[in-house]
């Protein structure tokens, strides 16, 4: 009889597979925070930038009223947390009451008018006294809406309607 036996197959090192799993999930990464910083060229062209379009000064006449209308909008705020809450009550309520869930909903909505309304009160009197360049930057800025781009792209998308 011969000692000749069947050839054994070739098995890759548990740890050379771990090394391989960890460097693709590490390519992973790295290319994913490429992507992450690509700049969206279809979109914002026609938009002024904060940073490249407007001067210092006023950029932070535009903050500065910002940040003023907001803290003048404190009490507002106040209550629309305090509407918040209440909805937060009104959803935990066992058995589920949806009429007191639909009042809280509008007691929500009518608070947020509230402080919006108050921030847009302080503004006014603050723009009336911006020099005209200034006010017409705060314009374009305004006109454009908020900068989706600067919102953080971790956060998932809302669930689909079904």
């Amino acid at each position: 009889m011969s000692d000749t036996s069947a050839p054994k197959p070739r098995r890759i090192s548990f740890w050379l597979t771990v090394s391989l799993l960890f460097n693709l999930l590490l390519l992973g990464l790295i290319a994913g925070m490429l992507v992450r910083q690509m700049p969206d060229r279809d979109r914002g062209r026609d938009r002024p930038s904060v940073e490249r379009d407007i001067s210092s000064d006023t950029r932070r006449a535009m903050f500065g009223l910002m940040r003023e209308s907001y803290r003048e909008s404190r009490p507002e705020r106040e209550v629309r947390n305090a509407a918040r809450e209440e909805l937060a009550k009104a959803l935990k309520t066992e058995p589920f009451n949806a009429e007191q869930v639909r009042k809280a909903f509008a007691a929500l909505r009518s608070s947020e008018q509230d402080v919006h309304a108050a921030t847009h009160e302080a503004m006014i009197g603050r723009l009336e006294a911006l020099p005209s360049d200034q006010r017409a930057a705060m314009a374009d800025l305004l006109a454009r809406g908020p900068d989706r781009r600067s919102r953080d792209r971790r956060d998932p998308p809302p669930p689909p309607q079904d």
